[in-house]
């Protein structure tokens, strides 16, 4: 494909090509990252088969972050996830959507007739989301935020929260793990881990 670079790579080959690889990262290889160059992944995290992300402007993954199975991250924007980090399967993470009054819908048409609203996304620490959640342009969920199975995040969330549905919404509050806890996470042995 002219334009997007590194498109044909997939799984370990795309690690010496990002921005920044820290150690024990593990990329599997029915994953794609397209534009590696933008890419930033942290010590021990691990992105699973059938995931998608295109780092464009900037990607930026944490520590000992997860990002599991048909997962997507597009939209040509910034986006940062934390420590500790989990998307359930089939999570999208858009950094991008269409403007849609008095402009066509459609990327492949003259730019004079269409336009693209660009939003960072903001994924803090230790935030769980469960699976096919999908997050708009210009969100952050805060540090902790648990976000249910199918919800649809288009505003921040509050840290160590639970949220669920569409839109999503506030039902609870999170308890924070303890020290002893992450001491215990930073301590593993993760090349051994999956």
């Amino acid at each position: 494909m002219d334009g997007i670079k590194y498109t044909e790579l997939m799984g370990e080959n795309v690690l010496p090509l990002l921005k920044y690889c820290g150690k024990n990262v593990r990329v599997f290889q029915l994953s794609k990252i397209i534009n590696p160059h933008c890419a930033e992944i942290d010590d021990n995290s691990i992105i699973y088969d059938f995931v998608f992300i295109d780092a464009n402007k900037s990607f930026k993954m944490g520590k000992h972050s997860c990002i599991t199975w048909h997962c997507l991250i597009e939209g040509a924007s910034y986006v940062e996830i934390g420590d500790r980090c989990f998307l359930g399967p089939g999570t999208k993470i858009l950094g991008s959507t269409y403007e849609f009054n008095g402009y066509y819908t459609s990327e492949h048409i003259h730019p004079d007739v269409s336009k693209i609203r660009y939003g960072k996304i903001t994924i803090m620490n230790d935030a769980y989301l469960g699976a096919n959640c999908v997050v708009m342009p210009g969100v952050t969920i805060g540090e902790g935020a648990l976000v249910g199975a199918g919800a649809f995040v288009n505003s921040d969330l509050e840290p160590w929260g639970i949220y669920v549905g569409s839109p999503a919404r506030k039902i609870g509050e999170r308890e924070k793990p303890t020290e002893e806890r992450r001491k215990i996470v930073e301590a593993m042995d993760w090349t051994r881990h999956f």
